[in-house]
């Protein structure tokens, strides 16, 4: 009962405060504040309601002002007020919860009113304002994630709008330390306070009215509030984060141009590679035909092979450094290069071997130095990894 009766009267409060700034734009038209103004609002809180609230707040504000009341002594109860929240939510008290968290949320509001009436205003009233709401706001979320441990789903659904207003709050942070302007989107630090303390409000108010319903539909405002405010604030901050990588990118000089490689210097990378791939191809060769017995001319076209395997891997990363290009069609090209290659290689070990009579290793040495320079570097350099060329 304590709770319902600290939300309705709650909302009776607003309701009346509301009441008085109606008449009040009837007679003398809407309030207006330089803050406000410059801040601005978002769909889901404009500047009339935000004007409306400064109006309520502002002879309070005065009167704290005359008192000598401090900015930062504001600040101060605020953060204790809306930590006393964050244990009565844990609790399940949601109507006490309400109660202080709006009376905190007000505070948020009032330090900055009477700083800049008393003219008190400073960078570390401003720096202990933004941590006490940033301490606020986690202990808000986290009691209620604590007080919905016993359902997975609410649970995460509380973590996901936690994460969305710590990374709301950070991108907007980082984004004003670079000196980057990010659109400042919906679901702010006010937004998020006015949703969530709504949705505290309306809790017992909706468990009085549907009692001995599912309990999804008790607590429809608070899950309805924690669902709004997750979607909209990762949103948001997705949307800054963006933004601010954007900018960031837009910023940074362009990148040096990279150093192009002589046409010596790539034929000597080349022709290692081809001593590797070669050993490849001699280990191949030489095991085939002394341990299997397999004859030269065959042993040859299977050496060939997988030295292809071999030189196409060094060639595509270090010898022409072109794996940028799409390796199947590298792949394809160097097929084409390699079994031409295979052809002459073969040819050439026959012709020695078997028309002149020359030992099968010494041949296969003359022919293979004969058919990378001859064919497979040209190729390999214009028509296998063409930015190469266009690089040397």
């Amino acid at each position: 009962m304590v709770d319902l009766a600290c939300s309705v009267a709650l909302l009776g409060l607003i309701a009346l405060a509301a009441l008085a700034y109606g008449a009040h734009a009837l007679l003398h038209g809407r309030a207006r504040y330089r803050r406000v103004e410059r801040d601005g609002g978002s769909a889901l809180f404009n500047q009339g309601a935000m004007s409306a609230g400064y109006w309520a707040l502002q002879p309070l504000g005065d009167a704290l002002g005359r008192l000598g009341v401090t900015p930062n002594m504001i600040s101060l109860a605020g953060l204790a007020l809306g930590l006393a929240a964050a244990v009565a939510l844990g609790l399940g008290h949601f109507g006490v919860a309400s109660v202080l968290v709006v009376v905190a949320s007000v505070s948020d509001a009032l330090d900055g009113m009477v700083a800049r009436a008393t003219g008190v205003a400073s960078d570390s009233g401003e720096a202990l304002d933004a941590s006490a709401d940033r301490y606020q706001e986690f202990a808000f979320l986290a009691a209620v994630t604590v007080h919905y441990r016993a359902d997975v789903g609410w649970m995460l659904l509380a973590l996901a709008a936690l994460l969305g207003s710590v990374m709301t709050s950070y991108v907007t942070a980082k984004a004003e330390a670079l000196g980057v302007e990010v659109p400042r989107g919906s679901m702010r630090r006010p937004e998020r306070a006015l949703y969530l303390s709504f949705g505290a409000l309306l809790t017992p108010i909706a468990a009085a009215l549907f009692a001995g319903r599912a309990p999804w539909i008790t607590q429809s405002p608070m899950l309805a509030a924690l669902a709004v405010v997750a979607l909209v604030a990762n949103v948001s901050a997705v949307r800054r984060l963006r933004a601010l990588m954007n900018t960031l990118d837009a910023r940074r000089p362009p990148s040096k141009p990279a150093r192009r490689d002589s046409l010596g210097r790539t034929l000597g990378r080349h022709q290692l590679g081809s001593v590797a791939a070669t050993l490849v191809d001699f280990g191949t060769l030489a095991a085939l035909v002394e341990l299997a017995g397999v004859s030269p001319v065959a042993g040859t076209a299977l050496g060939a092979l997988a030295g292809a395997v071999t030189n196409f891997t060094l060639a595509r990363r270090w010898i022409f450094r072109d794996h940028a290009g799409t390796a199947a069609a590298q792949a394809l090209r160097y097929a084409v290069v390699s079994g031409a290659s295979l052809g002459l290689n073969t040819l050439g070990e026959y012709l020695l071997v078997t028309r002149l009579g020359g030992h099968y290793l010494a041949a296969r040495v003359v022919v293979a130095v004969a058919v990378s320079l001859l064919w497979n570097f040209p190729m390999h350099r214009r028509f296998v990894f063409p930015r190469a060329a266009e690089a040397t």
